[in-house]
């Protein structure tokens, strides 16, 4: 392969063209690699078989060649990996994409969810949430390298193996190279089978509220007991009042364990909690409301961990321009983009609140995804991953 060279062509048309045409041919290759990566099963809390899924798109990005391959070590999770391809113009602030190796479905699901193709959609775990994403970053790279084109801004690829379980490992590594960047691409998939790209999501937090109290024979010695499921079912009422579905507010007490026995006065008890806003400053209300919370019951204390994990990315004006660059390139591929909203976190909430323009959904257009119907659109695919080469040139 030639060394590349900056953006020869005159108009972003005649780019998307030659790109487009590339990647048609190479929509069978695409397709085997996607079927390699959902093969290679990714769980979040195995660390040995993320990184596995990093070993293989390390190598793949190894042989497209022109880029930098840095291991980025955790002991807590998957591995992450760095890769970096130069700019034509060193000055300028680089392009951050970002990924992640890891899924939510155990080792072995592929046995009773193997991949499987029918018509233009593909089954399998792991596929559009973010294998398929993964393999557009690759072969978008190299279809600029098959054309002999480097873009004007270094390209840093961040790939991390702990998204799926709320990037605490990442987060230091996705916010550091975010502070160096111009834009952040997001291969997230696009939402439904339209694949709109997401241009705002809702800051998430999370939290575990334990009540402590005190044990006692139910029938013998109630007046002595003070339970922790009573008082923490009266947290659970208030702060179910929190929820504002018109300002996009949502708090959902998700999993609650307490008590030993029927005849026991519960000692202890807890619930954990999912929180979710639009708007920042909505988002730390919440947070400081639960870090108020008190309990009715002197006799009863009560213990909240957790908080914020993913800030909110709101649309911003930036943001919009983003995506209105992303339309205009999209037209000549054939893509008639949308965007939307969605509650859904990514990594992209993180580089947004740096106040980065950052573009989310560019993988795949598809639905089911955490659930046995996971499923991706091919017909749309390889004009998507051409859309994701031209960003490249582009921006």
């Amino acid at each position: 392969m030639s060394s590349p060279s900056p953006n020869p062509f005159s108009s972003p048309m005649d780019l998307a063209a030659l790109l487009a045409v590339w990647l048609r041919g190479q929509e069978a290759a695409m397709l085997a690699c996607l079927e390699d990566w959902v093969g290679c099963e990714s769980p979040s809390l195995d660390k040995a078989a993320v990184d596995r899924m990093s070993d293989r798109v390390a190598q793949a990005f190894a042989a497209a060649g022109h880029v930098e391959i840095q291991r980025l070590a955790s002991s807590a999770s998957g591995d992450g990996l760095d890769l970096f391809a130069s700019g034509a113009d060193p000055s300028l602030r680089e392009l951050l994409i970002l990924g992640h190796c890891d899924t939510v479905y155990p080792l072995g699901t592929l046995a009773h969810q193997p991949f499987r193709v029918s018509g233009h959609l593909a089954w399998g775990p792991g596929i559009m949430d973010m294998k398929a994403g993964l393999v557009s970053a690759l072969f978008a790279w190299r279809a600029l390298a098959a054309a002999g084109l480097r873009p004007r801004r270094g390209l840093r690829f961040l790939f991390t193996g702990d998204e799926e379980i709320g990037s605490q490992a990442s987060r230091g590594w996705i916010e550091d190279r975010a502070r160096r960047a111009h834009a952040a691409l997001v291969l997230e998939p696009g939402l439904g089978l339209e694949g709109k790209l997401k241009t705002a999501r809702k800051g998430i937090a999370g939290y575990v509220l334990r009540a402590r109290g005190r044990a006692a024979h139910a029938g013998v010695d109630f007046e002595s007991g003070a339970s922790a499921i009573v008082e923490l079912a009266r947290r659970i009422v208030e702060i179910s009042t929190w929820s504002d579905p018109a300002r996009g507010i949502s708090v959902n007490p998700g999993v609650v364990h307490g008590g030993t026995r029927s005849n026991v006065v519960a000692a202890e008890a807890e619930v954990d909690c999912d929180l979710r806003a639009w708007q920042p400053d909505d988002l730390t209300a919440l947070d400081q409301r639960m870090r108020g919370l008190a309990s009715a019951d002197p006799r009863v204390s009560l213990e909240i961990t957790g908080g914020i994990n993913r800030p909110p990315m709101p649309r911003t004006p930036a943001i919009a321009g983003l995506f209105a660059a992303a339309r205009e390139l999209a037209r000549p591929l054939g893509l008639e983009l949308e965007e939307c909203s969605t509650g859904g976190g990514s990594d992209g909430n993180f580089t947004a609140a740096l106040g980065v323009p950052t573009l989310d959904g560019l993988g795949i257009a598809g639905a089911g995804a955490h659930s046995p119907d996971e499923h991706g659109r091919l017909d749309t695919w390889p004009p998507r991953t051409a859309l994701l080469a031209c960003l490249m040139m582009s921006l």
